[in-house]
């Protein structure tokens, strides 16, 4: 009877399979919140007031035939770069005459939309961006924004007449992903019919990642220029490259590029992993030379200036080069570098060698939070990830004449004395937690930072120390997220990214998919925000209040809406809800963790190949449940099947299988289970 009824059910998967292959539907492109061309005009008038008149022709153009002291604010969805537009004035105005024809103010948030810009710089006397003033000749001209008054990311923009005027077809030259003809051309997709919100919350993260892609020099001057802005400073080394913010700080932040690098590679492919590419650039060409520390930050920051250097963040650098290394399978660029990274890695264990095999922190900056130093348990899981993960490198890449099977050795050894002392030094068994750092102050404090970091990169040593750090941190959680610890009143989207991943890693799906529910939900839906961008951060309450008692100064308007280091669903849903995900070398691992999710499938694009997976789950009573997935990966690749659930019979391409096995060689792989355990929800 069994039998039967299995070929039954083979029977019927296959034809639903094939029908879905022959299907050219691609739902999920409604979702990509980009526009198909580089020049936007806005979809909307969101407010008017005063003596003004809107004529809309046919095709859709505005104008505009304002009065003295009318106002009109435009809603173009979220975009970034120059605006131009036709005018026509009667009025001429005098060489040395203060009042110009209007002026032009640019939001993020509608709860900013006003006569002045929302603001760039955090100073306590709430001193905005003000407005763009714009003269104009008398008759009809063609206006362009000034080139250094780049505005990197906006929804809104208000024009406030002081002299009569009419201004049609305003028009925005998108500036991010200038290698983009089609901003909307992105070559990762994920899928699931089960829940819109977390399909939404994909996409909004992809394109927070593309908003923050720079062409050269739209960076930030600092000091900032004084009633008005000035965004024509250099990035870094030439090219498009990833930063922190759409409308701040634009500048490499290398913490940011362990979450955001991700996202812009699932999301965008090959135009992701060229903005990675130059933000590394960029940190290998300011490395110091005499003890191979990676820079805070990109040349443009106050931070810089400043000569602020970063434990943890040089740790992210060394992160961020593993996966770009992965991502790519570039040899070559891995020849090149290795020195580089080398001696990223020579820095980290220099600070190890000590008799408790701990880094201690003497740079304290990163993310904004509070507390720190000594053996501090986020900079040890990051050094510890560094040290692995470059560990396995070096052997996969290592021959006879370059050396790197010692340096494997080495830098594997470290890692493992720092895991032993991490959790002897920093465990609370009484809390379920790792502790800050082991001096007195630190002791009692449990960062959500270090505990989500120690989960994503395995320093648990059982699956129940893991089960209770995943329990523990929901603790910290309020109706909208978990508030962190390290910096109270704060909801940390660059950290809670690290917890939803942090959660899959401890094999807690249904906890990880009700954080990004509650967490990105709120963000996706809140009327302070753009409900396609993510944003900075939020104070507990759900407000944009973020980091206010931590330099921000209580100026909500200086928080940015678009900030890639908050998209760690995007990763979350494609590598651990679906499964597929690169781990290494050419390798790479399936491991379905979907949660309440029945059907739902990814695909991204790797200069080694194409990456692709669908999964569907089925519950058939007395069978038990039923898996069936999909996998399509490069050639020259190879993986692992590793179901964090039992079957009954797992089948690879109709050849039965051990419910882990290693799968050689790319192509296409259908996997069928049968007689599942329920998936963990």
């Amino acid at each position: 009877m069994l039998v039967t009824r299995l070929s039954q059910w083979l029977a019927l998967s296959t034809f639903a399979l094939l029908t879905a292959a022959n299907d050219d539907s691609k739902p999920w492109e409604a979702y990509i919140n980009s526009p198909s061309s580089r020049h936007i005009r806005p979809r909307s008038i969101k407010a008017i007031s005063g003596d003004a008149v809107i004529h809309t022709s046919p095709d859709g153009v505005y104008t505009l035939h304002m009065k003295q002291g009318s106002q009109i604010t435009l809603d173009f969805s979220y975009v970034g770069g120059l605006l131009s537009m036709t005018t026509s004035t009667s009025e001429s105005v005098a060489e040395n005459d203060p009042v110009p024809h209007f002026s032009l103010a640019f939001a993020e948030s509608p709860a900013f939309i006003r006569a002045i810009s929302d603001d760039t710089k955090a100073v306590p006397t709430q001193d905005y961006d003000k407005a763009l003033n714009v003269t104009v000749a008398a008759g009809s001209q063609a206006y362009a924004m000034p080139r250094e008054r780049f505005r990197g990311g906006f929804q809104y923009v208000t024009i406030h007449a002081f002299r009569s005027v009419s201004i049609s077809d305003v028009v925005c030259e998108l500036g991010y992903t200038p290698s983009q003809q089609n901003p909307r051309d992105w070559e990762g997709h994920f899928w699931t019919d089960d829940d819109e919100l977390l399909v939404r919350m994909w996409y909004a993260g992809v394109f927070t990642a593309q908003t923050n892609i720079a062409p050269p020099h739209t960076s930030r001057w600092l000091p900032q220029v004084v009633d008005g802005w000035a965004y024509n400073a250099t990035l870094g080394v030439e090219g498009p490259m990833l930063l922190d913010g759409a409308k701040r700080d634009r500048a490499v932040w290398s913490g940011d590029l362990g979450i955001a690098g991700t996202t812009a590679f699932l999301g965008l492919g090959s135009v992701g992993l060229e903005s990675v590419y130059y933000a590394l650039e960029t940190m290998f060409y300011f490395q110091n030379e005499t003890d191979g520390m990676l820079p805070y930050s990109g040349p443009t920051t106050g931070s810089w200036r400043k000569g602020s250097k970063s434990d943890v963040y040089h740790a992210w650098v060394l992160v961020a080069c593993f996966n770009y290394a992965i991502y790519t399978g570039n040899e070559t660029w891995i020849d090149i570098h290795w020195d580089n990274i080398t001696r990223g890695v020579e820095y980290v264990m220099q600070r190890l060698d000590n008799d408790v095999g701990l880094a201690e922190q003497v740079y304290d900056n990163d993310w904004a939070r509070l507390g720190g130093g000594g053996y501090n348990s986020a900079l040890n899981a990051l050094n510890y990830h560094a040290l692995a993960s470059l560990a396995s490198l070096a052997a996969d890449t290592a021959t006879e004449r370059n050396g790197r099977e010692q340096q494997a050795n080495d830098w594997s050894a470290a890692a493992a004395r720092l895991k032993t002392a991490f959790n002897t030094v920093l465990w609370d068994e009484s809390a379920k937690l790792y502790r800050d750092n082991e001096t007195t102050a630190g002791a009692r404090l449990f960062p959500q930072d270090g505990n989500s970091l120690a989960l994503l990169y395995s320093l648990t040593t059982s699956r129940e120390q893991s089960t209770a750090v995943s329990e523990a941190l929901t603790r910290n959680w309020n109706n909208i997220g978990p508030v962190t610890p390290e910096l109270p009143d704060t909801i940390s989207t660059f950290i809670s990214s690290v917890e939803v991943l942090a959660h899959y890693a401890a094999d807690q799906p249904g906890t990880a998919l009700k954080l990004m529910r509650r967490t990105w939900g709120y963000m996706l839906e809140s009327p302070l925000m753009t409900g396609t961008t993510l944003v900075e951060g939020m104070s507990a309450n759900g407000s944009l209040a973020y980091r206010s008692m931590r330099s921000y100064n209580y100026d909500s308007t200086y928080t940015s809406l678009s900030h890639s280091w908050s998209t760690g669903p995007t990763q979350a849903l494609s590598f651990k809800g679906v499964g597929l995900e690169i781990v290494g070398w050419k390798k790479w691992i399936f491991r379905p963790q979907p949660g309440d999710l029945k059907s739902l499938e990814t695909a991204y694009m790797s200069p080694m190949g194409e990456f692709e997976a669908s999964v569907q789950f089925s519950d058939k009573g007395i069978l038990g449940w039923l898996l069936d997935a999909t996998l399509k990966t490069p050639k020259g690749t190879s993986g692992t099947m590793d179901l964090p659930f039992r079957c009954k019979t797992v089948t690879v391409n109709g050849w039965p299988v051990s419910w882990q096995k290693p799968v050689t060689g790319g192509g296409v792989k259908r996997i069928l289970g049968v007689g599942c355990d329920a998936p963990q929800t």
